[in-house]
């Protein structure tokens, strides 16, 4: 372990405490500006930073047993070190106690906090002493607080699961995982070859059970090290946002006009314009220069043709889009309950008031980009997250605004009906029961007027 890692772990865990940073962003960024680091040190920062992140709710509860003051109370650098080295404690049978113990200390010292060595010292060697016991929350009689602390979740979110699920404790288990990286080989003749790159690089792999030619990859670096991703052979996309450009219907004969809106960074664009096969038209659309840049940016790695990428206002009408999408993706802006176990961040900052003014957006995005669409034309309205107003109540504000029915899904994604679902034209994927991110896809046909 290289002897600065932990220190670059405690800055990114500060800079996500104290400023405006979106997590996973900003752990990408980092690994970017460190690519010169040993393999092994690049995967003990990403676990450790993203554990940390995803578990400090249980981290807090624990911490405050060992010590006098609440961690949430301690200063920002204090707080750091003390949950970073629990985690390590906790959920890494690899490190020893002796070493988390040393480094907390050095990190203390280094940072000109030395008065508090002995206070981190106190309450870690007491967390050691005890850590058998530690993670064991029957104890905790209310169930939603045990729940939330033994998921990291705030009680408020694990309500609204116990509120919209059968099992909201199964679905908060399933979110509770450290989540393969999944990608999708562009270049189906070359999967053999980089099956066996994989192979010898000891990247872990298994083939996906919903889209085919797309694996689950475990034991990476970051993306630039997996062979196949900068010569475009690959692109990473969750199985769920596949499963999504697969509802298009698109194909390798498709000479049709697809909008992608609020698309970036551009996965299901470049996912529907490789399966067109460099036939038809994807229109690309986002916000603002940066995120379209995004998308500009994987279409180029990618070498996509067929993709056209513009800035455009998905609440704002465009005169000259109108009714000119054969096929329009609306993956809306949304609360993102589906992903934290990806952006832990989500979870801890997303609220009721904030989930509302979402549904708002949501519906303002809709009556506008569903205009785009032509009069048989078909409209994919998905989201990732498993919030039912977000969801299953937006199907009924479509079905009851707008002039589209529901389509079937059953014919483009198939593998999706393995299990029992409710409705063949609106589906909701649930990490306990699907084995994905939590997301929702729904297609429909625009009613000639």
């Amino acid at each position: 372990m290289s002897e600065n890692i932990r220190e670059i772990i405690l800055d990114t865990l500060l800079t996500i405490d104290t400023q405006d940073k979106k997590s996973h962003l900003l752990i990408r960024d980092v690994l970017n500006k460190y690519d010169y680091l040993d393999g092994r040190d690049k995967a003990f920062f990403k676990r450790v930073t993203e554990g940390t992140l995803s578990k400090s709710i249980t981290l807090d509860y624990v911490l405050n047993k060992y010590s006098k003051k609440p961690v949430e109370k301690c200063k920002p650098v204090v707080r750091a070190i003390l949950r970073m080295s629990a985690y390590q404690i906790l959920f890494l049978d690899k490190v020893p106690d002796s070493a988390v113990l040393n480094e907390a200390a050095n990190l203390c010292k280094k940072r000109s906090f030395k008065e508090f060595v002995p206070f981190i010292n106190g309450v870690l060697r007491s967390l050691c002493n005890d850590k058998d016991r530690a993670l064991d929350f029957s104890g905790i009689k209310e169930n939603t607080k045990r729940i939330s602390v033994t998921y990291s979740c705030p009680e408020w979110i694990v309500d609204l699961f116990k509120k919209e699920t059968k099992d909201a404790e199964s679905l908060l288990k399933a979110m509770d995982t450290i989540k393969a990286t999944c990608v999708h080989i562009v270049d189906e003749e070359s999967k053999e070859a980089l099956l066996k790159e994989w192979r010898d690089k000891n990247i872990e792999y298994k083939e996906s059970e919903y889209v085919n030619n797309s694996y689950l990859l475990k034991n990476i670096e970051g993306m630039d090290s997996v062979p196949g991703f900068l010569e475009g052979k690959l692109m990473v996309q969750d199985e769920s946002s596949q499963l999504c450009a697969l509802a298009t219907g698109v194909n390798k004969n498709s000479d049709l006009t697809v909008f992608d809106t609020c698309a970036a960074p551009g996965g299901k664009t470049c996912f529907v314009a490789s399966l067109m096969n460099n036939n038809g038209h994807v229109l690309s659309m986002d916000v603002s220069d940066l995120k379209v840049s995004l998308i500009s940016e994987n279409v180029e790695r990618l070498n996509l043709k067929n993709v056209e990428v513009k800035v455009s206002d998905a609440t704002k009408f465009d005169e000259s889009l109108f009714e000119k999408a054969d096929i329009l993706i609306a993956d809306v802006p949304c609360s993102g309950l589906g992903v934290f176990a990806r952006k832990s961040d989500i979870k801890y900052n997303i609220s009721n008031e904030g989930m509302k003014e979402i549904c708002d957006l949501q519906k303002k995005i809709v009556l506008n980009v569903s205009k785009y669409v032509k009069p048989g034309g078909v409209l994919i309205y998905s989201t990732c997250t498993i919030h039912k107003a977000e969801n299953e109540k937006m199907v009924k504000f479509i079905e009851e605004n707008l002039p589209f029915k529901g389509d079937s899904l059953k014919p483009f994604v198939p593998n999706l009906f393995k299990v029992e679902r409710k409705c063949d034209y609106a589906v909701s994927l649930l990490p306990h029961i699907d084995n994905t991110d939590g997301f929702f896809i729904a297609r429909f046909v625009k009613r000639a007027e």
